[in-house]
């Protein structure tokens, strides 16, 4: 009978390609250190000249757009120009945003009551409830990686996964099946399509991909719930909440006066798709994100 080895070396950290992984050593302060000094100094000319410069090429693009591509001789050219149009709208849009979520962060400027006016625009402008968001992002940064402290990206255990998608009477065993099906050609590009233009509001409405709460739902999981029993928010920040909800009902009421005025259609084509393309990219940035944290 062979015996246990007591020298039996400790489990590793592999990376991705199979080597060791180390554990870094170094301390925050460390870190904080070693960033030269004036990269704690935000230019509040430098970051309200990128606000004014992201809503210049805004308004260039709506120009041009309504102007010159009605012009275009035939459909198929004004087709390939609307697709131009909104996929560099959309680059704007995205850019308004990191704009917004670096006001969340403190780093647009020193002041937090500019950092909290222009973010609270421009997130709404997006549809983004910019306190609800900022409260609950800080809270994910406190805690990234944490399956059971992070706010964001928690990823299912096995258990909890088929639960989800087969009921609470679902086998463990069911996955093997499940996973089979995942990797049908279909079933991946529904997956992606779904994940890249929806999985944004879907977090914010529904916190997808975030933490379950003791299995909490309805409004209680919404960014926008402004409620007691909210998972995300303390009584004291509730204010905030209706604020950022308030700015959100502004935008939708622009949108449908937009409508109007305008016509549905070319407020969808105008500022819709180039939305749509903001949560692509935000997709993009947490499926970038989560491939290298894990």
């Amino acid at each position: 009978m062979a015996l246990s080895n007591p020298k039996m070396a400790e489990p590793k950290h592999l990376d991705l390609n199979g080597n060791e992984f180390q554990l870094p050593t170094f301390t925050m302060k460390e870190i904080h250190d070693a960033i030269p000094p004036h990269c704690f100094k935000p230019s509040y000319v430098r970051s309200l000249a990128y606000v004014v410069r992201d809503y210049f090429y805004l308004s260039v693009l709506v120009y041009l757009a309504v102007t010159y591509i009605p012009l275009l001789p035939n459909v198929y050219l004004r087709f390939a120009a609307w697709v131009a149009y909104t996929t560099v709208q959309g680059f704007v849009f995205t850019g308004i945003w990191i704009l917004a979520h670096e006001c969340g962060h403190g780093a647009f400027s020193k002041s937090k009551t500019l950092n909290w006016t222009l973010g609270l625009i421009m997130h709404s402008f997006l549809l983004v409830p910019f306190h609800s968001w900022r409260i609950s992002h800080s809270q994910h940064h406190k805690a990234t990686g944490n399956i059971d402290k992070d706010t964001a990206f928690v990823p299912h255990t096995r258990d909890s996964w088929v639960k989800t998608n087969f009921g609470e009477r679902a086998k463990a065993n069911m996955i093997e099946f499940a996973e089979l099906a995942q990797d049908s050609p279909i079933s991946a590009l529904w997956h992606d399509f779904v994940h890249q233009f929806f999985g944004w509001p879907g977090y914010l409405l529904f916190n997808l991909t975030g933490q379950r709460y003791g299995g909490a739902t309805g409004l209680k999981i919404t960014h926008f719930y402004f409620g007691e029993d909210s998972v995300f928010y303390k009584k004291h920040e509730l204010p905030l909440i209706m604020l950022s909800d308030f700015g959100v009902a502004v935008m939708i009421a622009c949108l449908v006066i937009a409508g109007q005025v305008f016509g549905s259609w070319n407020v969808i084509v105008l500022w819709g798709v180039p939305w749509l393309w903001v949560n692509s990219w935000i997709g993009k940035f947490s499926a970038t994100i989560l491939g290298k944290e894990n």
